[in-house]
């Protein structure tokens, strides 16, 4: 039998409370509503410090409530400049040497900040997480101080837009997660690249980044750096930027790369910018298992055992995936494709899946479509005789027009399957959350010679669709 909601052990009431607030939430007014909900619930997560960490400039009522309830729990402390309350800074400054993540927004130059919060970065000597949005312009971007070194053994997550890259900030080693936005990069390639390969810990970097010189991008290195990144996305809206990012870069195998580009002639550049990548870092990259192509985004990505690659841009051609067999990465041994398209002005048409390239369509045992992909397209490919797919075994659809007569041709040809073992069928999965199924007797039939059919409401795939 289910327990009472208020009989739940104050342990899980207060793990679920945990993600109430979204992840860009500032502060625990999300939560508030919850402790009205009964006694016994108000005295589990009034009691629950950890609930009440997240303090904001925003709301000077709501931080003194927090700072009553968090105890001595690290605080999360979220500062927008532009809008300085002193009675916040009354109540925030006594606690501040608590704080173990930082961000700061709204300011010009460091002055700023070490006026509001003063002494800083010493005092906060627990301080792991530091995001700093500088609102800047040209004559006040050398106007910032050196401040990093008391940071250097604590700070594991670091966020910089438009903050210039200091020596003490260079010297960090200890980061774990590095965001770096600056389209007006003023220091050498090579200097980034170390600073990236003397941090052993960095497993993250995401780096917007554009070079304020021409000159600033070439590298003297000679080869790519070694680091112990497992997730690299690069923003770049100057394909020159990207490869010398991506050549200077060696990943590890099974690491993930990202590229995000907003040219308008993207595609044709993608290629060009992979060709600057080393042959021996793409082996890394060019053995997924999973592919998906997502039109409203332009994206394209592939994932496997030995690495991932992504690419996304923001405008390209009504069919963005024609270029895909011509990038320098290997489609042999894709084993699940999804395909997705959402309407939008940039892209008012079915997505036409041209990207069935020959050396793609033999080792594809999963496909998964949306509505908005071309269906007949797609589907006079899958049951031509003979298949231009042999291997496929689990076909998914998500909310696409399944009418008896493709449940008729689509039972054909799991039967025409059904009697050779290494082309056989397994799996029949179809959501739709417009309330649209086919019928009991359409399913039973595709059921004689389909092991797992499986039919749903909802709005998403299964998780797992081998």
């Amino acid at each position: 039998m289910l327990q009472p909601v208020n009989r739940l052990p104050p342990e899980i009431l207060c793990r679920v409370v945990r993600f109430v607030p979204d992840k860009k939430a500032k502060d625990t007014k999300s939560i508030i509503p919850l402790t009205h909900v009964c006694r016994y619930w108000r005295e589990s997560i009034v009691s629950a410090a950890g609930l009440w960490t997240l303090v904001s400039s925003e709301s000077t009522d709501l931080t003194a409530l927090c700072l009553g309830r968090s105890k001595a729990a690290p605080l999360e402390v979220y500062l927008d400049l532009r809008t300085r309350d002193r009675e916040f800074f009354n109540l925030l400054l006594p606690r501040i040497h608590n704080t173990g993540s930082l961000s700061v927004h709204g300011f010009s130059y460091i002055e700023e900040l070490t006026r509001a919060l003063p002494n800083f970065p010493r005092s906060t000597p627990n301080l792991q997480s530091l995001t700093l949005r500088v609102t800047f312009t040209r004559a006040e971007r050398n106007r910032s101080s050196d401040l990093f070194d008391p940071l250097a053994n604590t700070l594991k997550h670091l966020s910089l837009s438009h903050f210039p890259l200091s020596p003490s900030l260079l010297r960090l080693r200890s980061l774990t997660e590095l965001d770096l936005s600056d389209n007006r990069l003023n220091v050498p390639l090579d200097t980034l690249l170390n600073f990236l390969q003397e941090n052993r810990s960095l497993e993250t970097a995401t780096l917007s980044i554009g070079f304020a010189e021409p000159s600033l991008r070439s590298s003297r290195l000679g080869a790519a750096i070694e680091t112990q990144l497992r997730h690299l996305h690069i923003r770049c809206s100057d394909a020159m930027d990207s490869r010398a990012l991506i050549s200077g870069i060696a990943l590890q195998r099974g690491a993930r790369l990202e590229i995000s580009h907003q040219s308008s002639d993207a595609y044709a550049t993608v290629s060009g910018i992979l060709s600057g990548v080393p042959a021996k870092q793409l082996p890394n990259l060019s053995s997924p298992t999973f592919m998906e192509c997502q039109s409203y985004c332009r994206s394209i990505r592939l994932l496997g055992p030995s690495g991932a690659f992504s690419f996304k841009c923001l405008h390209g051609p009504e069919d963005p995936f024609s270029e895909l067999p011509l990038l320098p990465l290997s489609l042999t041994s894709v084993r699940e494709l999804r395909l997705v398209h959402s309407r939008s002005e940039r892209a008012s048409s079915p997505l036409k899946p041209t990207i069935f390239h020959p050396s793609l369509l033999p080792a594809l045992e999963t496909l998964a479509v949306n509505c908005e992909t071309s269906m007949s397209h797609l589907f006079s490919m899958l049951f031509s005789n003979p298949p231009s797919s042999p291997s496929l075994k689990t076909l998914a659809l998500l909310d696409c027009n399944v009418t008896e007569d493709f449940m008729e041709e689509l039972t054909k040809f799991a039967s025409n399957r059904k009697s050779t073992t290494s082309a056989r069928l397994y799996r029949v999965v179809i959501v739709n959350s417009k309330g649209k199924l086919p019928s009991i007797a359409s399913v039973d039939a595709l059921w004689k010679h389909v092991p797992v059919v499986d039919v749903r409401m909802g709005k998403e795939f299964p998780k797992d669709l081998t």
